[in-house]
């Protein structure tokens, strides 16, 4: 009976293990896309290095330890000690016959002998094999000072207030960033990107690297987008002024950026955020005047909504602005080749992070894969959202928690209903996110599956111009330093109008008043335009006073489509979306003389 004649992994580690108890091992680095990833681990022995890499830790183990011997093997080929390695060779051999003759018996009349010459050859071509792949594969650091042996390089520990750390590199005057768990990691990543950009430019002429560096190069252009727009969305906040430290620390950051023709240099950020838990249900406010959920990435959104009021209110008054009209249907449409990116320094919440980096094809399909998940007052992470489909006001007055529903879940709302929301769609058609770009613990396949894959197949039913938009997705796998504390404030930041500072439990500012961001603030923002437009029809009929909710149930359109992808993810067993209570959505409004000056609930604080 025929069997493998491959050499087990396991076998070989374990034999290694014993033969070689002085061992050491470097940490491992993963690179390349989540769908494909590379691992490196070095081997130190005997005052030696040994690279390896594979597409798995335990394969990455074994082409060192293969590595070594191919080293070995080298070394003495023309001394006495060529005996050894034989022997290296001749132990390989015996542990494979052993496994042969383990899964055939003597009583099979299974041949050794006849094997002797398959085994031997298949044992040589497997350690010419591997070490053509684990020799050289040296970290980038090691070859950026090889490449430029005459340079002194300089490495620098950048300031960084999130999960990772981050090193830059200085090779011939510019500077390369990278991103890791921990210096070390950071420090390789830095040397990568600089090996990636230096070969993109000007080809590196040695043959001794080419083929590591040109691998490094299959996620260049991925990698250097989420690099720019982490630096300069770092750049920003940098330069925030801050009146105490505790304001600046943050777990979370995110941001929205705008490109022109998907030019790079045009990359500008508009809006960013960082994150931190969601309102306590004793703060509630029937009035619209709390911030419910203050993560980083739905702060940032509503913040661009903000900017989309202000660029639709330059464009009514004639102003260059980022709107044009369209007189065909009396909205306004995004300028030709403007598109927006959403950057997250790691995974949202939910069902895109719920996933382990040793899941396995078959794990990808689970029953529970997709759920709507939800955010829970006061808790840690997030859990299914079954048998938690509706929320009282009475109920959270009560003691029970307040639930919100996960970014993961609001990020594929996005994706079928647009950036602009329900007030927004009687202005400008469904503003879709062109890319999303994740920091860390990216994986290609839970994040499609996330934003749009658990829905577009089963989603047909959507009003004119709303779609199930599917965006670029990139993304490092890396895995994040734990963060055992979480700041209580978190800040927003919108190009031109500087920074506002909020208490996550409170949903307002530090100052204890209302955010620019928060309904009430962002509903007159929309009765401003209405008014500066002539466009009351979206308003009122005849009366002056109006409701919040009301307003939202004018746009048929955006309310089919809303209802619709809630209905999806039902009908697929994903779960109900959780609302909040209706009577935080009832709140009046006040237009006083038809002018922009807005009075909302007499008695409460104006925005």
């Amino acid at each position: 009976m025929e069997k493998s004649t491959s050499i087990d992994n396991t076998t070989l580690l374990r034999d290694f293990n014993e033969a070689q108890p002085n061992q050491e091992w470097s940490p491992f680095i993963c690179c390349g896309p989540s769908h494909l990833p590379t691992f490196k681990v070095s081997l130190y022995l005997n005052g030696s290095l040994f690279d390896g890499c594979g597409s798995s830790k335990k394969r990455a183990k074994k082409n060192a330890i293969m590595n070594y011997i191919s080293s070995s093997m080298n070394y003495n080929a023309n001394s006495k000690t060529n005996n050894n390695i034989e022997s290296d060779k001749a132990v390989l051999k015996r542990k494979h016959t052993d496994n042969l003759m383990e899964n055939n018996p003597p009583s099979k009349k299974f041949s050794i002998k006849s094997q002797d010459d398959s085994i031997e050859n298949s044992i040589s071509k497997k350690l010419a094999i591997d070490s053509q792949v684990a020799v050289h594969q040296i970290s980038a650091v090691c070859i950026l000072n090889e490449i430029f042996p005459g340079q002194t390089l300089t490495y620098e520990h950048e300031q960084s207030h999130g999960l990772l750390e981050t090193i830059s590199v200085i090779v011939s005057g510019n500077k390369y960033i990278g991103y890791g768990k921990n210096k070390k990691e950071a420090k390789e990543i830095a040397c990568r990107n600089a090996l990636k950009s230096l070969y993109e430019s000007q080809p590196i002429n040695n043959i001794k690297y080419k083929n590591q560096i040109e691998m490094l190069l299959t996620d260049y252009s991925d990698s250097k987008i989420i690099d720019h727009f982490a630096g300069i969305t770092d750049k920003i906040y940098q330069k925030l002024e801050f009146t105490e430290n505790k304001f600046k620390e943050y777990s979370v950051i995110a941001s929205i950026i705008k490109m022109t023709k998907e030019d790079l240099n045009s990359a500008q950020v508009i809006c960013l955020a960082t994150g931190t838990k969601c309102l306590s249900g004793n703060y509630l406010s029937l009035i619209g005047e709390s911030l419910h959920d203050c993560h980083a990435e739905i702060l940032t959104r509503r913040c661009l909504m903000k900017y989309f009021y202000k660029e639709l209110m330059e464009s009514v008054k004639g102003h260059p602005s980022i709107f044009i009209s369209d007189d065909n249907k009396s909205k306004f449409k995004l300028a030709k080749d403007i598109t927006f990116h959403l950057y997250i320094n790691t995974v949202p919440c939910g069902e895109a992070r719920v996933y382990s980096f040793s899941d396995t094809e078959h794990q990808l399909n689970r029953l529970n894969r997709g759920l709507l998940r939800s955010k829970i007052e006061n808790g840690a992470g997030t859990v299914s959202v079954f048998g938690r489909e509706y929320q009282t006001y009475d109920g959270v007055a009560q003691g029970e928690r307040l639930v919100t529903m996960s970014c993961s879940d609001k990020l594929t709302r996005w994706t079928v209903l647009g950036l602009q929301g329900n007030l927004l769609s009687n202005f400008v058609e469904p503003i879709y996110l062109e890319s999303i770009s994740i920091g860390s613990m990216f994986n290609i396949n839970h994040m499609k599956r996330t934003i749009y894959g658990r829905v577009e197949n089963s989603i047909n039913k959507l009003p004119q111009d709303y779609k199930v938009q599917k965006p670029q997705l990139r993304g490092y796998s890396i895995l994040p330093c734990r963060s055992t504390t979480q700041s209580p404030h978190c800040i927003n930041w919108i190009i031109n109008e500087g920074i506002e500072i909020i208490k996550g439990s409170l949903g307002r500012t530090i100052e204890n008043k209302l955010s620019r961001v928060c309904k009430t603030s962002l509903a007159n923002e929309y009765i401003k335009l209405c008014i500066a437009s002539n466009n009351l029809s979206t308003l009122i009929e005849n009366e002056t006073n109006i409701f919040y909710d009301s307003l939202k149930k004018k746009n048929k359109n955006y309310v089919a489509a809303k209802n619709e992808l809630i209905s999806t993810f039902k009908s697929l067993n994903f779960g109900t979306w959780v609302h909040k209570p209706e009577e935080l959505k009832s709140f009046e409004l006040h237009i006083v003389n038809a002018s922009n000056n807005i009075i909302y609930n007499q008695n409460n604080q104006s925005c």
